[in-house]
């Protein structure tokens, strides 16, 4: 059985920095269209990011890595994009992570959102 629940946890976290990269690129999407700010919150405490009203939340085995390290927005660690699409400072970082492996959910100076195994070149 380990190595069907390691599998199992592996496209879990797979799955959610994926949902993840996605909704982020879509408030950069929503951003740029409505020509206003939107944000993507993250709240590491309870496996859970806010994109408007709707909270979206990480498969259980999942958790955040630290806070993130994007900027602080009324006390709560947020990626914001402007209506050009570009982030809000230069972008962050996201790690997520399992009993097995860590996933990076990038994104970088010019808006782009990544996925990776490995974290960013700037990794503090």
């Amino acid at each position: 059985m380990p190595v069907f629940t390691k599998t199992l946890e592996s496209a879990r976290l797979k799955s959610d920095a994926q949902q993840m990269a996605s909704i982020i690129r879509m408030a950069r999407q929503e951003a740029i269209t409505s020509g206003k700010q939107k944000d993507v919150v993250f709240y590491p405490d309870y496996a859970k990011y806010k994109l408007g009203s709707k909270n979206y939340y990480l498969s259980s085995g999942t958790e955040f890595v630290g806070s993130t390290d994007f900027y602080v927005k009324d006390s709560k660690r947020t990626c914001s994009f402007l209506p050009s699409g570009a982030p809000i400072g230069l972008g962050g970082t996201v790690t997520l992570r399992n009993n097995y492996s860590m996933k990076y959910v990038i994104v970088d100076a010019a808006g782009r959102v990544r996925v990776s195994n490995e974290p960013p070149d700037n990794w503090k």
